[in-house]
């Protein structure tokens, strides 16, 4: 018998009809339970794969001539600190984090946009501290005079942590 016949009720007594409905629903909340169980799974299997961007990171500031700079201001989360584009006696461009200080979060990346809004933006990378002193190279197709503001944007909740406007 299938689920679709426990509610035929053409051919059965009512104890029969109320024994066979009580089979079905038996049968529908395990398949219901099945699926919150598979659901809780996967969705923690997913959000575990994310991890928080690392604590605290010290590189050596690079030297060099000061092209642009800016400091941080607070956006969804307490943000501070410096960055400046330093362009080195070789003309490699780096982005310059000094002192920085921000919130924690699963994939915090680092984007130069015209605006706060993020859009358009180019990537620099992934946040690689939330607190210290580190630097990203710039490649040649970063414009960081166009994209004058440096983001610190969590991709995963879509949300500015903080921001630097690059002068």
């Amino acid at each position: 018998m299938t689920p679709e016949n426990f509610l035929n009720t053409d051919s059965v007594s009512d104890s029969s009809y109320l024994f066979n409905k009580n089979i079905f629903l038996t049968y529908q909340y395990r398949k219901m339970k099945l699926l919150t169980i598979l659901l809780c799974v996967c969705s923690l299997s997913l959000a575990s794969c994310k991890k928080d961007t690392p604590k605290i990171l010290e590189e050596p500031v690079p030297e060099g001539t000061v092209l642009k700079s800016g400091s941080f201001m607070t956006g969804t989360k307490s943000t501070s600190g410096m960055v400046k584009v330093v362009q080195g006696a070789n003309g490699t461009k780096k982005l310059v984090f000094e002192n920085l200080s921000t919130g924690n979060g699963p994939d915090v990346r680092v984007w130069l946009s015209p605006n706060n809004n993020a859009n358009p933006y180019q990537e620099v990378g992934d946040l690689k501290a939330i607190s210290g002193n580190f630097s990203y190279d710039l490649n040649n197709n970063i414009n960081y005079t166009v994209n004058n503001r440096v983001l610190i944007w969590c991709e995963d909740v879509r949300a500015l942590f903080g921001y630097a406007i690059l002068q």
